[in-house]
C-alpha cells in the first residue's frame, strides 16, 4: 500500500504528461479492440449459423443470376425439407445515398425458416395484413434510431434507382446472426416493380431452406441441385456457414490487414510511450539516487517506476476498453463493408486483451530507460541523464 501511495504521488507530480500519455493509451487501445473484434465478429457469425440447419440455393450460372421464386413449392416437398422461402435483395438508400442497406422481399415462410428471426406470431398477423410492415434487425435499429411503429421511407439504389418504398416497423429482430437485416413483403415489392414500369416477374435472387434435422441436411442440399438439375434454372446449394463464408472471402483477406493493422497501432503507441517514459525516468534520476544512497535496493526502486507505467497503461487500457465496449457491445452494422453479412460486436473477450495489450506495451516502453537508470552509480546520479 505504501509503494501504491508513492507511485500515485508521483503520477500527481505531472498531471499533464501523465493525463496525455493515458490518452495516447486509451486511443491506441480503442482501435486495437475494434479492430480484433472484426475477425472475432466474423467467426462468430459463421459459427452460429453453422447451428441454422439452413440451406441458401442459389443459381448454378452465377449467385447474381435469378431464380424463379415458384422453386420453393417444390423443395418443400422434398424428403428432409422443413420449409422454404424466396428472397429477392433491394438495394435501398434511406435519408443519404451514403447510407446504404439491403431489404429482403420475403414470403410468409420467412417466419418457418428464420425461427431465430423471433418474429412472433401477432408480428406474423400484423405483416399478413399490413403490406407495409417490415421487420429490422436490432443493428439497423440502432445505427438509424429506428423505433417500432415508426415509419420509414428507403430510395431505390442502381437499377431500382426510380423507385421510393414506405414501410411501417413493427418488429426488431433479435437474431445476431443477420442483425442488419430489412424484411419485408415480398407481393408488396412486386405491386411497387409493375407500378413503376419495372419488369414484375416473381423471381428470387435465392431460395433459402431448412432441413428438419441435422442428418437430412446433405441429403437435401443434393437433392435440390439434382431435382433442377437440366433444367432453365439450375442450381447451386450449399449451407449457410459456407454461404457465408464465401460472401465474406470476397472482400479479401480481411483478418491478415487487421493485424497488420494492430501491428502498426501498437508500434506506434509503444513508441510515443517510451518517450513519454524515457522523459519520466530522467526526471527521476536525482531521486533514485537518493533512495539509493538511503538504502532503496535497485528492485524496490525498479517496481516504483514500473509500476508508474503499469498503472497508467492499465488506466489508459481501462478507458480505451471500456469506450470500445459501451460503443459496440450491442454490434454495430458493417453492411457496407461485409456485403451485409455481419456486425461488428466487442465482448469481453476482446475488451480484456486490449487492456492487457495496453498494460504490456507500457511496460516495455519504460524498461529500456528504467534499466539503464538501475545501472547508474548513485554519486553519478545527480549529474547523468538517461
Amino acid at each position: 500500500m505504501k509503494l501504491f501511495k508513492l507511485i500515485e504521488r508521483n503520477m500527481r507530480r505531472n498531471l499533464r504528461r501523465t493525463a496525455l500519455t493515458t490518452v495516447v493509451i486509451a486511443t491506441a487501445t480503442f482501435l486495437f479492440t475494434v479492430l480484433i473484434s472484426v475477425p472475432a465478429s466474423m467467426d462468430r457469425i459463421i459459427r452460429d449459423a453453422s447451428t441454422t440447419l439452413r440451406l441458401v440455393v442459389n443459381n448454378r450460372t452465377a449467385p447474381w443470376y435469378d431464380l424463379p421464386s415458384r422453386y420453393c413449392d417444390e423443395i418443400r416437398r422434398m424428403p428432409g425439407c422443413a420449409a422454404c422461402v424466396a428472397i429477392r435483395g433491394w438495394p435501398a438508400t434511406y435519408r443519404d445515398p451514403r447510407d446504404s442497406l439491403y431489404a429482403a422481399a420475403v414470403g410468409p415462410e420467412i417466419n418457418q425458416v428464420f425461427p431465430d428471426y423471433g418474429l412472433t406470431a401477432n408480428v406474423m398477423v400484423t405483416m399478413a395484413h399490413d403490406r407495409r410492415a417490415a421487420s429490422v434487425g436490432r443493428a439497423l435499429m440502432d445505427k438509424y434510431g429506428w423505433k417500432l411503429g415508426q415509419q420509414v421511407t428507403l430510395h431505390g439504389a442502381d437499377a431500382f434507382a426510380r423507385m421510393d418504398l414506405t414501410f411501417i416497423l413493427v418488429a426488431a429482430i433479435p437474431s445476431k446472426h443477420y442483425p442488419n437485416s430489412f424484411v419485408f413483403r415480398r407481393d408488396y415489392f412486386n405491386e411497387a416493380m409493375k407500378a413503376h414500369g419495372y419488369p414484375a416477374d416473381d423471381i428470387a435472387w435465392q431460395l433459402i431452406a431448412r432441413s428438419d434435422t441435422p442428418e437430412h441436411l446433405a441429403m437435401l442440399s443434393k437433392e435440390i441441385d439434382q431435382h433442377f438439375r437440366n433444367s432453365p434454372y439450375e442450381t447451386r446449394t450449399m449451407t449457410e456457414k459456407d454461404a457465408i463464408s464465401d460472401g465474406l472471402s470476397q472482400v479479401g483477406n480481411i483478418r491478415a490487414m487487421v493485424y497488420s493493422l494492430c501491428a502498426i497501432v501498437i508500434l506506434t503507441v509503444w513508441l510515443i510511450a517510451a518517450n513519454s517514459a524515457a522523459i519520466m525516468v530522467r526526471d527521476r534520476i536525482g531521486e533514485v539516487a537518493v533512495m539509493r544512497a538511503l538504502g532503496f535496493s535497485p528492485g524496490q526502486i525498479a517496481n516504483l517506476l514500473f509500476g508508474e507505467c503499469a498503472l497508467i497503461g492499465m488506466a489508459g487500457g481501462a478507458l480505451g476498453a471500456g469506450v470500445a465496449s459501451w460503443l459496440f457491445a450491442g454490434g454495430v452494422s458493417l453492411g457496407a463493408a461485409l456485403g451485409g453479412n455481419g456486425a461488428l460486436f466487442v465482448m469481453p473477450a476482446a475488451a480484456i486483451q486490449g487492456l492487457v495489450a495496453a498494460v504490456v506495451v507500457s511496460l516495455l516502453s519504460g524498461a529500456i530507460p528504467i534499466i539503464e537508470a538501475m545501472r547508474i552509480a548513485p554519486a553519478l546520479g545527480f549529474r547523468q541523464v538517461v
